[in-house]
């Protein structure tokens, strides 16, 4: 592995070695629909990690690879599976000729990456709210802290990761945004620019976010989500919170990390759970 430190940064993986994951039988499953399904520890758990899932993707599509030990997730975290509401996505037919209703979280089209426009705000705003609710309704339903509860997410997942992280109402244990980026193009616009121009309300709302733990993912030859228009979202970041830390590997189009890069999160997760491996 070689390591290759940028403004952002930056970790650069590369030639991993593929190895046949080895599953594990330490959950009991509660797959039974869409919206929301559970992984939880046999032995009990102290932690809490909700994952949003991307465009068309369903639980069944992860259960394996949380199950086995190339997943990133320490022993003791319960897993709740999120994913949006079926719904047609001009993406899905841009890209794929499919025209039936898929879950999402929001309607974006092929020009996403590019063009605001290409995201739907008004479902991506209702979709926030509904996640938001989910987590206050985790989070008593466990009876466990805020910041015993984990958000992450791939692609549009990782959009809307994104997204809670910047409308929070409350600080939770850290943020895992994988291949995905800031959608919202306006806040950045508004964002990016010098500390000193910023106005009170801005100030205070980047003080009260600023020591948010966030660990973000991206391939540099990511073909659906373009590492250059996506690096304005993690400039950003890195600009302006303390305990941001970002991954880029080397594996082509829009794939899920590759194990060397899990090994990394799990690290981090098991240093903010307080946790030896």
């Amino acid at each position: 592995m070689s390591i290759i430190t940028t403004k952002i940064k930056k970790i650069i993986i590369v030639n991993n070695p593929v190895k046949e994951p080895i599953k594990f039988d330490d959950f009991e499953e509660n797959v039974t629909s869409i919206v929301c399904d559970t992984l939880t520890p046999k032995e009990g758990y102290d932690n809490i990690l909700i994952f949003l899932m991307g465009i068309s993707e369903v639980a069944n599509q992860y259960i394996d690879f949380f199950k086995s030990n190339e997943s990133f997730v320490p022993k003791g975290t319960k897993i709740y599976f999120l994913s949006g509401p079926a719904r047609q996505m001009q993406f899905a037919i841009d890209y794929y000729n499919i025209s039936a209703p898929i879950p999402g979280w929001f309607n974006i089209d092929s020009r996403a990456t590019l063009y605001p426009e290409a995201h739907n705000f008004t479902e991506a705003k209702v979709s926030l709210n509904y996640v938001l609710d989910e987590i206050d309704r985790i989070k008593n339903e466990e009876n466990v802290d805020y910041r015993n509860i984990y958000l992450g997410g791939f692609s549009q997942g990782a959009m809307m990761t994104n997204y809670v992280l910047l409308n929070s109402r409350h600080e939770l244990g850290g943020y895992i945004p994988y291949s995905g980026y800031v959608f919202d193009h306006d806040f950045l616009e508004n964002q990016i620019i010098p500390v000193s121009q910023l106005t009170q309300t801005q100030l205070d709302k980047l003080d009260a976010r600023k020591n948010y733990h966030i660990i973000a993912t991206l391939s540099y030859k990511d073909d659906k989500v373009f590492y250059q228009m996506a690096a304005p979202s993690y400039q950003y970041y890195y600009e302006n919170y303390t305990n941001f830390v970002f991954l880029s590997f080397g594996e082509l189009n829009h794939l899920f990390p590759p194990q060397p890069v899990h090994s990394l999160i799990k690290k981090w997760l098991l240093k903010r759970m307080g946790k030896e491996e």
